[in-house]
């Protein structure tokens, strides 16, 4: 016990000490004057992926109650018919969803879901055409399946289109296989890119499949449960799971090694070193980490003015206490954190943050507690 607990403690000296010198600064908390509270809208168990139409109107997944829709994003939600079936044990079930850049016109909608038996899965994309009462997903194809695995932990899951109307998607590395992150001839622990049929575009970093599977795009991550594509700038931001400690967020480039788990801020569950190295040559370092982790889930922008002095922040779901069950704000100024700031500390553990039509932040709680949307006091 001793041994362990020297252990652990040396790690998070190791953290301090590489926080101190490594190129994210931590930013300090930085409390805004707005008051913002949650205002529970839709009853759901699991919720997992939120998409709004632009209408309004609301399609969620629950993780093992598959796709739901509810009108104006309130109120009683009712099935939509259509999916596939999905593995739901352990961190299994049915996942991220978006919708089709042209979907005002096509009504394609995108859901990603875990494919397969526990002895041999992984995370599928599948696209389909939404019935025009909101019923069913009509002409339901696969367009992408992962690599296999034996494990029913660390999916990823989130999907995000480009400008160029590709298709990122984050794919978990399955935690036992955590030193597959860095082999670029699997899927495990990727970021992957496709076209909108599931072909490879002609500028992946690894098209030609030399060094590495066509379809990835970077490498070196965990488990990604936060993805958002900014349109303004074309930038990805990425926020990932690190083990006990080194949460991250990032800026995904092409081609890039992100490090897990090479390097990372965390160490193991049970306090023993995983590496000794916060930051390698040739590796990414976040823009930001958290060291104790909150599992950061879901990840949006603002871009309206419902939250007075919030306008272009970002916003991450938080899963895990002590530092997480919350929504944190985030600020980044000169591809810099500046400001991160806790919203509804050990309320509610938030698996997904969304933006609706009229500039809403909405957010689906981890558990049975629901759907809520964030409203100004």
């Amino acid at each position: 016990m001793r041994l362990l607990l020297a252990g652990f403690v040396s790690a998070m000296a190791l953290a301090a000490c590489s926080a101190e010198t490594a190129t994210p600064a931590q930013p300090t908390s930085a409390p805004s004057d707005l008051k913002v509270k949650l205002t529970q809208v839709i009853d759901a168990e699991f919720p997992w992926g939120l998409a709004f139409l632009p209408d309004g109107d609301l399609l969620f997944t629950e993780k093992e109650g598959g796709l739901k829709y509810a009108a104006g994003g309130e109120g009683p939600a009712t099935p939509v018919a259509g999916l596939p079936p999905a593995l739901t044990e352990g961190q299994a079930g049915y996942l991220g969803i978006t919708l089709d850049p042209d979907f005002a016109t096509n009504r394609l909608v995108y859901v990603a879901y875990s494919q397969g038996t526990e002895a041999d899965n992984g995370t599928a994309v599948i696209k389909g055409r939404l019935s025009d009462d909101h019923s069913t997903l009509e002409d339901v194809t696969q367009i992408f399946r992962a690599d296999s695995r034996d494990t029913a932990y660390h999916f990823g899951g989130r999907l995000q289109f480009a400008n160029d109307g590709t298709l990122f998607i984050s794919l978990g590395e399955g935690f036992k296989y955590m030193q597959e992150a860095q082999n670029t001839q699997i899927t495990h622990g990727k970021i992957i890119r496709i076209n909108a049929d599931g072909t490879i575009p002609a500028d992946n970093p690894f098209a030609d499949g030399t060094g590495g599977k066509p379809e990835v795009y970077s490498y070196g991550h965990r488990n990604m449960q936060g993805l958002y594509y900014d349109k303004a700038s074309g930038t990805l931001y990425e926020t990932e799971h690190g083990p006990k400690g080194g949460d991250e967020l990032n800026i995904i480039k092409p081609g890039a090694n992100y490090g897990w788990p090479k390097i990372t801020y965390g160490v193991n569950y049970d306090g023993t070193i995983i590496t000794e190295k916060t930051e390698a040559e040739g590796m990414e370092q976040p823009l930001t980490y958290w060291v104790p982790s909150i599992a950061p889930s879901g990840l949006t922008r603002l871009s309206g003015d419902v939250y007075p002095g919030w306008t272009g922040d970002f916003f991450a779901g938080g899963m895990n206490g002590p530092a997480g069950l919350e929504l944190v704000r985030i600020r980044i100024e000169d591809g810099k954190v500046t400001e991160r700031e806790n919203l509804f500390k050990d309320e509610y553990a938030i698996r997904d943050v969304t933006v609706s039509p009229d500039g809403h932040l909405y957010v689906a709680t981890k558990d049975l507690d629901g759907i809520f949307r964030v409203d100004v006091e």
